[in-house]
């Protein structure tokens, strides 16, 4: 599941410049049936028409985390909540990693987050987390 929102945020959604706008035009890319509300399979399909591959169990997770009222479905202000709250979480674990503060994270910083856990990996294990 974090990968598919981080591939939404940090490829597609681009939240950080218009969120409202941008979070208006994702939905509706995802809102097919424009019922106006996005269910497992709606956001299945939709983000794998957009490059992002994810499972029945992935999609079904986002949409219960986000789904306020228990209908299997998220309306529109379900999934901008969503949304917020998960590029909240999405740009504190940047931070935390980002540990020169240069807006990028490198192999090292990843090395050095393991270590700060206790945890020794290797550069091509960081490279591969990077990736």
């Amino acid at each position: 599941m974090y990968s598919a929102v981080r591939k939404l945020f940090f490829t597609d959604c681009q939240c950080a410049k218009e969120p409202s706008k941008t979070y208006e035009e994702l939905f509706a890319k995802l809102d097919t049936n424009k019922d106006g509300k996005v269910d497992v399979s709606e956001l299945r399909a939709g983000l794998a028409a957009m490059g992002i591959q994810t499972g029945n169990a992935a999609a079904q997770k986002i949409v219960s985390s986000g789904d306020r009222d228990h209908d299997d479905r998220l309306d529109f202000k379900e999934f901008t909540k969503y949304l917020k709250d998960h590029e909240k979480k999405l740009r504190l674990t940047f931070k935390s990693l980002d540990k020169n503060k240069d807006g990028q994270i490198d192999y090292m910083e990843i090395k050095q987050s393991f270590a700060d856990l206790g945890l020794d990996i290797s550069k091509e294990d960081a490279e591969k987390i990077l990736h």
